[in-house]
């Protein structure tokens, strides 16, 4: 793995696992007392943070380090957080798309 593939999938990562644990970057930055630019940088491949950050943000997840980074596969808890994840994720869309419909035809209607 060179060291662009590292960035890229760190930051896809720390996106990942942030969002799963439904954390704004705000509120990331102020439990690990940095700011939110920080880690839109990190999460942009940017910049990467330091090994203090990733053990703390991989303690705040609940997850090993080297599954932060990539290195090993998501834990057990962790996959099946991911298929809830895509599992309200999937519902909010269809959801979206029956909201969408509605809308139409009430605009067709009037």
């Amino acid at each position: 793995m060179t060291e662009n593939e590292f960035n890229t999938s760190l930051a896809n990562n720390l996106i990942k696992y942030r969002k799963l644990n439904g954390l704004t970057q705000a509120e990331l930055a102020e439990s690990i007392n940095y700011s939110d630019k920080s880690i839109s940088k990190w999460e942009s491949g940017k910049g990467t943070p330091g090994v203090f950050q990733l053990l703390v943000i991989s303690e705040i997840y609940g997850i090993s380090v080297s599954e932060l980074i990539g290195q090993t596969e998501p834990g057990k808890a962790t996959a099946e957080k991911m298929k809830v994840a895509e599992k309200d994720r999937k519902a909010m869309e269809k959801a979206r798309k029956k909201a969408l419909e509605r809308a139409k035809k009430q605009k067709r209607n009037r």
